[in-house]
């Protein structure tokens, strides 16, 4: 029996599994493919909330995967709403990340704050973000010395790229919590809050696994969640200039595979 009979729904990371910066890796897309014509129940899950939705959707369907953007659970999603409740009603939003999580941010309703004026804030979003500087890291310490909650996309230190990996939010968060004092609330893997709304989205799948390429999110937060999980080594756990080495890590995944083609032609 091929190894993805044994689940009816996955879910499953993209940076480092599907495609490594603006690079798919290699057989990703006609594995997803296959993975969908033999039914299976699919939702992206990923830390990277630079995106929406729907710019996923069209990104994957010009691969040859053909998903709608209710496929795809962000951080940024998470996030988003996060952030609402530690705000509260018209609360306002320091954001250090791009426009698309600046408008999920909005969209939950908070009053975005600018950086010239970061005491009138409620919330610290962190995320990665290219245009970070001392300036961004000055206005989100007053915010925070003021009394605004601190949220999070994720811990994650690096992410994959082609030819190595970049700094990640986390290398971004740690500033900010070094600075402040303060520690965020994270929305990503591993924590539950990611896994939650994904698994909301395929509520009839009894048998679901987790495909990632790093141990201390993808892997760690499968597990936490109850699933059964799958390391692709393409990404961040991997030969591929990746940080996380599995031989060591002491979160092991149930099954390990050099990447999604490998796994669909097990």
């Amino acid at each position: 029996m091929p190894a993805i009979d044994s689940y009816d729904g996955f879910l499953v990371d993209l940076d480092g599994v599907v495609w490594r910066g603006r690079e798919a890796v290699p057989g990703s897309p006609e594995a997803l493919a296959t993975m969908l014509a033999a039914g299976k129940e699919v939702v992206f899950v990923t830390n990277n909330p630079t995106k929406r939705p729907a710019e996923y959707a069209e990104r994957l369907r010009g691969m040859g995967v053909d998903v709608g953007p209710e496929h795809f659970v962000t951080a940024g999603i998470t996030v988003a709403r996060l952030a609402a409740e530690a705000a509260g009603p018209d609360g306002g939003a320091l954001v250090l990340g791009f426009e698309p999580l600046r408008e999920m941010v909005a969209g939950e309703g908070l009053r975005l704050v600018d950086f010239e004026a970061p005491t009138e804030a409620d919330v610290v979003v962190v995320s990665g973000w290219r245009e970070f500087d001392y300036m961004s890291l000055l206005a989100a310490k007053r915010a925070l010395d003021a009394g605004a909650a601190l949220v999070a996309t994720s811990h994650d230190a690096t992410m994959p790229m082609p030819g190595g990996e970049w700094p990640g939010t986390g290398a971004i968060l740690a500033a900010v919590e070094v600075c402040s004092g303060k520690k965020a609330e994270i929305a990503g893997k591993p924590e539950r809050h990611l896994f939650e709304l994904a698994l909301s989205r395929i509520p009839d799948a009894k048998r679901v696994a987790m495909i990632g390429d790093r141990l201390s999110s993808d892997i760690a937060g499968g597990h936490a969640a109850g699933l059964e999980t799958i390391l692709v080594l393409s990404g961040t756990s991997g030969s591929n200039g990746g940080s996380e080495d599995p031989a060591t890590a002491a979160v092991k995944p149930d099954l390990t595979v050099a990447d999604l083609a490998a796994l669909v032609a097990l």
